[in-house]
């Protein structure tokens, strides 16, 4: 009982730690993804084919979707799926403990459970919703059930052989770096005694399913198909086996996360490195103490655990064509975390040489657990880039739950971003929210706003300083939720019954947009021309992407000759959905008194991309030009 109580309290401080700094994490659009993918799946039957693509160029498989999508069925949100991954990469620690059982003494695989718990990088990768995040899992649940073959060299039970095939499968289709654990799982079950029926089956299965998806990715891969030779004969990164080291020893993750301003992070940062050495050194005699054991006696299960498992990183020191990044070597953390404690898996439990490892063991952690706390108070105070996709969790979730109750009001909102927006940010919004919530990009606060006819629109604005106002609608925001560097969100909601023109008019055009009406504010010698514009018909035109109408203004003398031709903002053709409204703003300079009169103010519709102008269908007549408004 009392061993189950240690290894309890080790899980719940794991299970403590990674959500205590969820809020700091940057939720940003690798990790939206594939909450994204599931959303349209569940709500849209959008049945996602390939996943999120990688840095190697060959797509994810979209797993990691289907595996999140019961998750949203019980809540919107962000937090969920996070909370769902850290679950699981809790339940690796277990599974990791249980494992190191197998190895050596219940005291030594606590120890190896409080190296995966609290190894800063583990958890760096560990508690968020992008592809890596589920690695240890998925690896962790393999060498669980093929322990007995990999620690002592005896046969598992069939039960266990398949579920290690499982765990091999889906962490193949996890992300292309998965597929590093096949060789080291082939050569597994190839040499395990027994269970040979069940190895066949299971290593069928994986491959089927590994190759069913290859073909799919293939299919749906866009990309250049051809692979890129190695541009040189030795690798991009020649410290791949020191990457993989540090996964587990934690080293190097203050110096980058936490920073050294001051004199007690600097002596943690010197502390995380003595540990890391010793960490480092424990895995560097397992791998020599694995290889001399293994050929002296001519076995092969410690070579597979220190080298095959231990170091997939392997094939990544390879010549390889593309960058060798340090996400690529989350699968050696589990066997990592084995192989710090098997040099002194013979030692005694009664023995004192045990108390100075344990408590070196304990510090390490609490080390640790303080530089995580101090990074993730450097990531929520860290100045903002600018990106909304690189806010703290905690200041999107505010968000999220802002536009998750518009959502419940009305299915049908629209959520409408910034005409600067980065291509990928509708993305990011859907996976955050969780639920398939209409986003697109457009509108600017001086120039263009967005409204529909029967639902509520609600524009998103990012920036520092102060919120500005909504000129097209002359409104403040509705919500400003400020960040700690001084940044802010601000949501501009803008409902149907609030679209009034203080002059209306009913006009369509040729091209399927109304005039709905219009406002002249003059201050001076500026005029401000604000149109109403509602969409009608889209049109067939498989260019229509090209298409972009923006209103015109003509300000004539008497003569006819143009003093101002300002244009609006406009909108592009792939943007437009039937009942928006747009409501453009345009400011032109006014001669006032000084003008000869009369003057006369035109306004128009214009495709600069074509060379087009829209018609005013007015009863049997049709007109390029509308006069708004004279100055006699």
């Amino acid at each position: 009982m009392r061993r189950w109580r240690g290894i309890g309290i080790i899980l719940a401080l794991a299970f403590g730690v990674r959500i205590a700094g969820l809020p700091a994490l940057r939720h940003n659009y690798d990790h939206s993804f594939p909450i994204a993918q599931a959303v349209l799946w569940r709500e849209r039957g959008l049945w996602p084919i390939v996943g999120q693509r990688s840095t190697l160029g060959f797509p994810a498989s979209p797993l990691i979707s289907w595996l999140i999508a019961p998750a949203l069925g019980i809540g919107p949100g962000p937090w969920l799926p996070h909370y769902m991954a850290v679950a699981l990469d809790t339940l690796a620690v277990a599974l990791v403990y249980r494992t190191a059982r197998v190895i050596a003494p219940a005291w030594l695989a606590r120890m190896a459970a409080v190296l995966s718990a609290f190894s800063p990088w583990h958890i760096y990768f560990a508690r968020g919703t992008w592809l890596p995040a589920w690695f240890p899992f998925f690896v962790t649940l393999a060498l669980f059930c093929w322990s007995p073959f990999l620690a002592q060299g005896k046969s598992p039970s069939s039960v266990r052989v398949v579920v290690g095939w499982v765990g091999i499968t889906l962490a193949a289709l996890v992300h292309p770096v998965g597929l590093l654990l096949i060789p080291p799982a082939l050569l597994t079950g190839w040499w395990m005694p027994g269970r040979g029926g069940s190895h066949r089956v299971g290593a069928a299965f994986m491959l089927l399913a590994v190759l069913m998806y290859g073909i799919m990715a293939w299919r749906a891969w866009e990309g250049h198909r051809s692979l890129r030779p190695p541009s040189r004969l030795w690798p991009w990164q020649e410290v791949a086996f020191a990457h993989a080291l540090r996964m587990v020893s934690g080293k190097d993750f203050a110096e980058v996360w936490m920073g050294v301003s001051s004199p007690s992070s600097e002596l943690l940062a010197r502390l995380s490195r003595i540990s890391a050495a010793g960490i480092e050194l424990s895995i560097a005699l397992a791998v020599a103490g694995a290889l001399a054991w293994g050929i002296r006696r001519r076995i092969w299960h410690p070579l597979l655990l220190a080298i095959g498992w231990g170091f997939p990183a392997l094939w990544l020191a390879l010549p390889w064509p593309y960058p060798i990044h340090i996400h690529y070597l989350v699968p050696t953390i589990p066997a990592g975390a084995l192989l710090a404690i098997w040099p002194w898996r013979r030692l005694s439990s009664r023995s004192w040489k045990r108390y100075p490892i344990e408590a070196w063991a304990g510090g390490t952690a609490f080390i640790w657990v303080l530089i995580l706390l101090a990074a993730d108070r450097n990531a929520r105070a860290h100045p903002w880039t600018g990106n909304v996709e690189e806010l703290p969790l905690a200041e999107s979730a505010a968000l999220a739950r802002r536009l998750i109750r518009w959502y419940e009001e009305d299915p049908r909102v629209q959520v409408v971003l910034p005409f600067d927006c980065a291509e990928t940010t509708p993305a990011w919004l859907i996976g955050l929210v969780g639920r398939a919530v209409d986003v697109r990009c457009g509108f600017h606060p001086e120039r263009l706003a967005f409204a529909h006819g029967r639902h509520p629109a609600l524009m998103l604005l990012y920036g520092r300083g102060e919120p500005p106002s909504l000129k097209p609608l002359r409104r403040d925001p509705a919500w400003v939720r400020r960040l700690p560097d001084g940044a802010w969100l601000a949501l501009y909601e803008v409902l149907p019954r609030e679209i009034q023109p203080s002059i209306r008019v009913d006009i369509p055009t040729d091209l399927g947009w109304r005039l709905l009406g219009y406002d002249l504010e003059q201050n001076g010698d500026r005029l401000a021309v604000t149109t109403y514009w509602r969409i009608e018909k889209i049109p067939s035109d498989p260019m229509r992407w090209t298409w972009h109408y923006q209103p015109f203004h003509h300000l004539l003398d008497p003569e006819g000759h143009q003093l101002q031709n300002p244009s609006g903002w406009g909108v592009p053709g792939y943007l437009w959905r039937i009942d928006d409204i747009y409501v453009d703003r345009t400011e032109l300079a006014f001669p006032g008194s000084a003008a000869r009169r009369p003057l006369r103010l035109e306004l128009g519709l214009f495709d600069p991309n074509r060379g087009v102008r829209a018609r005013f269908l007015l009863g049997t007549v049709e007109a390029e030009t509308l006069v708004l408004r004279e100055w006699r």
